[in-house]
């Protein structure tokens, strides 16, 4: 999947983030690496992920073939574009 996609963020792993139940605005803390080209070029920290819940899911593009098991669930590799993220 990463070999198809010009530029991104593989995200490793989640800190926290917020989430209003009402609005369905979410905040959310990330890390993992940045690629280009399908390689692999720098670590990012402790990114942030900010967006109404609802809409995120829209820019779903592709569900990857490769459930791993995370926190008890199947969960394959996803694809979304254009996501704003801010920080290092």
């Amino acid at each position: 999947m990463i070999k198809d996609i010009e530029r991104g963020i593989l995200i490793t792993g989640f800190i926290g983030g917020n989430s209003n139940p009402t609005t369905g605005d979410t905040s959310i803390v990330i890390i993992g690496q940045l690629f280009e080209d399908g390689e692999l070029t720098q670590a990012v920290a402790e990114m942030n992920i900010a967006d109404n819940h609802l809409k995120f899911w829209n820019k779903l593009v592709e569900v990857g073939n490769d459930p791993w098991l995370y926190s008890g669930r199947n969960t394959p590799s996803l694809a979304f574009e254009n996501v704003v993220v801010s920080g290092k």
